[in-house]
């Protein structure tokens, strides 16, 4: 199940990512991808918890499982938060596809 959940959010962020205000247009998608499956398994993982809990520990295995080349932290944060907050059902304002938010 859990590979099959992970290729459906690997195919949203493929879609969505260019779009992100974080996605920096030097560098593609490709790049990201590590962090976007860190959120994922950390959402997974840590579910019920608040990403700022848990979120020093979500970092350390970020960089204990980043690729050769990897993007710091503070670089890819908030494409791990988007994952995260993605699978928590959270709506972000550049979720024009999910619905109407209200109470702004």
């Amino acid at each position: 199940m859990a590979n099959k959940e992970w290729a459906k959010a690997e195919a949203h962020w493929r879609e969505h990512h260019a779009k992100q205000p974080y996605a920096d247009k030097n560098l593609s998608y490709n790049d990201y991808v590590p962090a976007y499956r860190i959120g994922h398994e950390a959402a997974l993982k840590y579910s019920g918890k608040e990403f700022e809990e848990v979120e020093d520990e979500i970092a350390l295995n970020y960089e204990k499982g980043r690729p050769e080349e990897p993007l710091p932290w503070d670089t890819v944060r908030p494409a791990v938060k988007a994952e995260w907050d993605r699978l928590a059902g959270i709506l972000s304002p550049r979720d024009s596809d999910r619905g109407i938010r209200t109470g702004f």
